[in-house]
Parts: C-alpha cells; sequence; structure tokens
C-alpha cells in the first residue's frame, strides 16, 4: 500500500512565500509510483486547509490536527520560520502520532533557536565569530547594558539579527557603532531575542548538506558567492545576482574539516531527516555559522543541489529523506 504523504506549505512566518516555492519542487518530485500526495496548506490565520493546488493554495476544507490520520500517515512540512521550523508543528505532529521527516521537536528547537544554540556549541569548542545576545524580554535593564557593552569590543563590521528566524530575515551589517541601536530595534521587529555577532570580512561562505538518522551522508562542501554586502533574504530570493560553486575549491584539510564539524554537530544536536550547516572560511581557519534543520527546496536551494553531487537525484532523495521519517 502507497504511502500517503502530508505535504505542509505556507505558515504563519515571513518565508510564507518561500514555502510555497519549496513546496512546488517537492511534489513535482515526488515519486508517485510509491507515494499519494496529500497538499495541507497552512493560513496565515493559523488554520490548516486541504488545498487542491499548491500555486493557488485554494483551501478545499478546514482541517484539524485530530482528523490528520484520516487525510495521510506521514507528514513533510516545507514550513520553513517560526512555527513550522522551531518545533510547534513538530509537536502538533507528535501528539497525533503521525510520522514526519526532518528534526524532531527538541533539536528543531534548539537549530532554530541561534542563540542557545551557540552557546551549546561554544561549550563544545566549536570555533564560532564572537558574538553575545541580549533577550529583551528575559534579561533586565543592567543585563541588557553589560551584553551590549560586550558587543562594544568587537571589531567593526558587526551582524545584528533576530535569534529566531530564517533566510536571513531582520539581518543588519553594522559598519558603524552609532547605527547599533537601530539594527537592534530591525531584529526585534522579528523576536526578542537579538543577537550581535562579529563580522568577518573577505571571507568565504560554505555549506553542507547531511541526509540521514543514524547513517549519514554528507555532501561535499559548496560555497555561495555573494554579489551583494552579505547573504540577506534579497539576495537570496529577489535579486538572483548569488553564485553557486559545487563542488567547493577547498583544501583536502579544509574540506574534511567542515564534513567533520558538519557531523558532529548533526548529532550532537540530535538532528535527524536531513539538514544543512553553513560555514565561514578564512585564512584556512573554519568557523560554524549555523545549523538549517529545514533547508529550502526552492528552483536555487543549496540542499537538493549539494546532495545531487553526492550522486543523489532530486526523486530519489525526496523518497528517501520519506522514508527516513519516524
Amino acid at each position: 500500500m502507497k504511502k500517503r504523504v502530508g505535504l505542509f506549505f505556507g505558515g504563519m512566518s515571513n518565508e510564507h512565500e518561500v514555502s510555497i516555492s519549496s513546496a512546488v519542487n517537492v511534489a513535482r518530485n515526488m515519486d508517485r509510483a510509491k507515494y499519494d500526495l496529500v497538499l495541507i496548506f497552512w493560513g496565515k490565520d493559523g488554520c490548516f486547509y486541504l488545498a487542491s493546488s499548491i500555486e493557488k493554495s485554494n483551501p478545499d476544507k478546514k482541517i484539524y490536527p485530530e482528523d490528520f490520520n484520516k487525510y495521510f500517515n506521514v507528514a513533510f512540512p516545507v514550513t520553513h520560520g517560526k512555527y513550522g521550523e522551531d518545533g510547534i508543528l513538530q509537536a502538533i505532529l507528535e501528539k497525533e502520532k503521525i510520522p514526519y521527516v526532518g528534526c524532531h521537536v527538541l533539536s528543531s528547537a534548539l537549530c532554530m533557536d541561534k542563540a542557545i544554540f551557540k552557546d551549546l556549541l561554544a561549550g563544545h569548542g566549536i570555533q564560532q565569530v564572537r558574538y553575545t545576545y541580549v533577550d529583551f524580554n528575559l534579561h533586565d535593564k543592567s543585563e541588557q547594558s553589560a551584553r551590549m557593552k560586550q558587543a562594544s569590543i568587537f571589531s567593526l563590521p558587526l551582524f545584528v539579527k533576530p535569534a529566531n528566524s530564517g533566510s536571513s530575515v531582520g539581518i543588519t551589517k553594522v559598519d558603524n557603532f552609532a547605527n547599533l541601536d537601530q539594527a537592534i530595534k530591525t531584529a526585534k521587529e522579528h523576536d526578542s531575542k537579538v543577537i550581535i555577532e562579529e563580522g568577518l570580512t573577505n571571507h568565504r561562505e560554505l555549506e553542507v548538506a547531511i541526509l540521514g538518522n543514524d547513517q549519514l551522508e554528507l555532501s561535499p562542501p559548496g560555497e555561495i558567492i555573494v554579489a551583494g554586502e552579505f547573504y540577506d533574504y534579497d539576495e537570496k530570493y529577489k535579486l538572483g545576482r548569488t553564485k553557486t560553486i559545487i563542488p567547493a575549491k577547498l583544501t583536502s584539510r579544509e574540506g574534511a574539516e567542515m564534513k567533520q564539524i558538519a557531523e558532529k554537530v548533526y548529532r550532537l544536536c540530535g538532528c535527524s531527516g536531513f539538514a544543512r550547516v553553513d560555514f565561514f572560511l578564512k585564512k584556512g581557519i573554519v568557523y560554524l555559522s549555523e545549523i538549517n534543520t529545514l533547508p529550502g527546496f526552492t528552483d536555487i536551494s543549496m540542499y537538493p543541489m549539494l546532495m545531487q553531487e553526492t550522486g543523489i537525484s532530486y526523486k530519489e532523495l525526496i523518497s528517501r529523506i520519506i522514508e527516513l521519517a519516524y
């Protein structure tokens, strides 16, 4: 009997449109001889709907989590950003005892909160750029001031970003400390917890794709060459100026180190199914940037391109991700 795969797309985050683009490619590459596709549109109103089309997102019928089992028996979320990538949707699916692809509740939440993620990695001695963060809900005024003062010793430029966001939404590059307050205000529009990082200059940006639960397959690193100042939302999805090199031109030591760190971080965070691990490289030093537990499947997304470099076709990749669901 074929599995009925509920493809979740849309969502309430600012990555709603990116999610729709990812869903188009997942649906296009799903093996219909093995799987029946059920489209589940997650509206900005927070409700779930059966849909007959991804592009039009015409909801045919509102459905409720307690009825999910009537329509599908495995879930494939491509709901990037808050609520869909941070463990909330995953918790809903677990409550209904529905297997789903990708990372589970704790690992999704941990990796989405970049501040907690960074603290965890720092405790395990993994090289990162210098950072601090301010939680405007939990830290009192004196703690906020102390953490802001930490940032004053960082070298410019700084990058200020919301701790819980994706697709580089809400990030500001700060070239002058006088602009730091405004950058924090921008990040606070997206999250009450704000990260301040010491930026690198003349560095390279690289990514490694991972597939698997216990037995892992890792891609060679791929490189992103950004035309603008940094890889923000517009550079990713609107301007079309970014170039990619797969595989990246690296020394054998650099490539091996990235893959070793990627696997260590994946296991340390309890990841499963698939993820993408991002790095900076400067003067031979590898810096971990972040891990993305629900990487994009858009036409320009690195994750499927990286996995294809390992010899896994797009169609096979989608099938293998589904078979890893639990």
